[in-house]
This record gives C-alpha cells, structure tokens and sequence, in this order.
C-alpha cells in the first residue's frame, strides 16, 4: 500500500506544477496517507507540520493543535508587534513546514522541485492558503484566540490574528502582496 501511494504522489508531482488548490490538497490527502501507514508500520510520527497542515486542509477550522503547531504560534505571538513597525512577516511563508516537506519527499524520493524553488514555493503557498482561508486556527496558544488566513485571490498572503491574554481586543492583519 505505501508503495502504492509513494507511485501515486511520484506521478502527480512530476505531472502538476503544485500552484492549484486541487493540487495542494491531494498532495495534503496522499502524503498523509503516507504518514499513517508509515505510523502503523513502526509507530513513528514523524513530520508533525505536514501532518497538521494536511489536516487542516480538511477542516473548516482546527481547534485541536498539536505540538509542533503550538510552538510555531508562540514564535509568532514573540515576533508579532501588535503596532508593527517593520514586522517580521517571514512566517507568512511557512519556513519550517517547508524544511519538513522537503526532507518528506526527500526521504521517499519524491519529485520536490516545488518546494526547493523559491517562486515556485510561493505559488504553493498562495495555492494552500487558498485551501486554508477562513478555516482558522482557533485559541492556538496563550495569547492568541484566532489566526486566519485570508481570502486573497492568489494576490498576496494575508492573516489576520486575534489577541487573548496579555492582548486581549488587539487583532492585526498582516500581508505581503505579490
């Protein structure tokens, strides 16, 4: 069966440019696929930010965050300034899911030019938050209630993040156009 699906994700990834909503979600679908069979072979679970995103593409929103999830909104939350001045946005194109999809394909020696060229990464990007648009991630950690992307038209990505806490009432929106 695994087999089957690296064949499967083989073909497509050589076959689609990776910048189409239909795109994302079925890499999401298969590599996850992947990662439960490789799960109930040997219990690992590896690859905890493409497994959370793949969830989250099927989900209208994700109150349930994980680890890895929860580390990367608290980096978030850290860098955010809520009255930005030159704010750290580098989030918006998310480095660490990226590092971990392509050490995935990597390792089962999948076509992963997409995720290794910087402009062909950002038609992925624009394609999954797409997907993700207005399925928020909801009361992440401490201090925020909501993050959410926002429906852009592939011109730009754009969130906008709700305060709790120590923020309470403050929200941002944030974005960088192409």
């Amino acid at each position: 069966m695994k087999t089957q699906i690296i064949e499967k994700l083989s073909k497509f990834l050589t076959e689609h440019p990776m910048k189409e909503e239909f795109e994302v979600v079925y890499l999401l679908v298969e590599l996850r696929k992947l990662l439960d069979r490789e799960r109930e072979q040997n219990t690992s679970n590896n690859y905890p930010l493409v497994r959370f995103h793949a969830d989250w593409a099927l989900h209208t929103k994700k109150n349930h965050i994980t680890t890895a999830m929860k580390e990367i909104m608290n980096k978030i939350d850290d860098s955010i300034d809520i009255y930005p001045k030159n704010g750290n946005i580098e989030f918006l194109l998310l480095p660490e899911f990226r590092k971990e999809l392509i050490q995935l394909l990597k390792e089962y020696d999948l076509p992963s030019e997409f995720s290794k060229d910087d402009n062909k990464w950002m038609n992925f990007i624009l394609a999954l938050t797409m997907v993700l648009a207005d399925q928020p991630i909801i009361d992440p950690v401490e201090n925020i209630s909501e993050f959410r992307y926002v429906y852009m038209k592939k011109k730009g990505i754009m969130v906008t993040i709700n305060f709790k806490g120590a923020k309470l009432g403050k929200s941002i929106t944030v974005g960088m156009g192409l």
